[in-house]
């Protein structure tokens, strides 16, 4: 094993009030992603491999494709896709990948903005390769891939030695930053840049936010009909609910 891809998107803080006046300023590491990217870092550091990551952005700001770098990739290649059909999307990605030969794909099962897990079902179609959805984590012995697997009521192992796309699901673990060293050294890697900006068609855009600091309402001596139904009124008022 030589080379290893790691696909990362960007995605709005989870933890913060968006406005209208930071909404286009602020993008974090999409947290599959990022996970991905902690997982190829450990098979580097055992086996000695190279991490190339790709990072996607609607945006022309290649500050977290750095931050990636900063983390353990060794080179990047960055797709400014200004569209959102993650179809489109997962055809010039394949389209850039087939020029390299990698040993296999690393990417978030889902983007935290988009719940669907398109991105990996596509990509494992257009490249005709295999795809491992829901993984935990991954290990490297013995030419395979030792794999925990997560399923509806259960977690499997399993040993993989063929080439393909690997979907992480987990996105909580403890936060690795950047060195000193680390920063210094994202001058002497290699960015190539791409841009898909005449694959797609310029479409209207816009955003909805909500403010969501709610009032906290606090009910004693209530019994479990009328909890359910202030409940139930709660979630309709916030659209959470039809």
């Amino acid at each position: 094993m030589k080379k290893i891809l790691v696909i990362v998107r960007e995605t709005f803080p989870t933890n913060m009030i968006l406005s209208d006046k930071n909404i286009q300023e602020n993008f974090i590491l999409n947290p599959y992603d990022e996970y991905a990217l902690f997982q190829a870092k450990k098979l580097k550091e055992k086996l000695g491999i190279e991490i190339c990551c790709i990072f996607l952005s609607h945006r022309e700001s290649q500050y977290n494709l750095r931050t990636a770098l900063a983390l353990g990739a060794d080179e990047g290649i960055f797709l400014y896709c200004p569209g959102n059909n993650i179809k489109k999307i997962a055809k010039e990605l394949a389209s850039e990948i087939r020029k390299e030969n990698y040993s296999s794909i690393f990417v978030g099962i889902r983007d935290v903005n988009d719940d669907r897990e398109e991105l990996p079902g596509y990509l494992s179609i257009f490249l005709d390769i295999p795809l491992y959805p829901h993984i935990l984590s991954l290990d490297y012995e013995n030419e395979k891939f030792i794999v925990r697997r997560e399923r509806e009521e259960t977690i499997d192992t399993l040993e993989i030695n063929k080439v393909g796309i690997f979907a992480f699901s987990q996105n909580v673990y403890e936060p690795e930053y950047p060195s000193i060293s680390s920063i210094i050294s994202i001058k002497d890697k290699k960015i190539k840049t791409i841009s898909c900006e005449t694959s797609f068609q310029e479409e209207g855009k816009k955003i909805f936010y909500q403010d969501i600091r709610r009032k906290q309402k606090i009910l004693k001596k209530i019994n479990a009909n009328l909890g359910t139904n202030e409940i139930l009124e709660y979630l309709k008022t916030w659209k959470l609910l039809d």
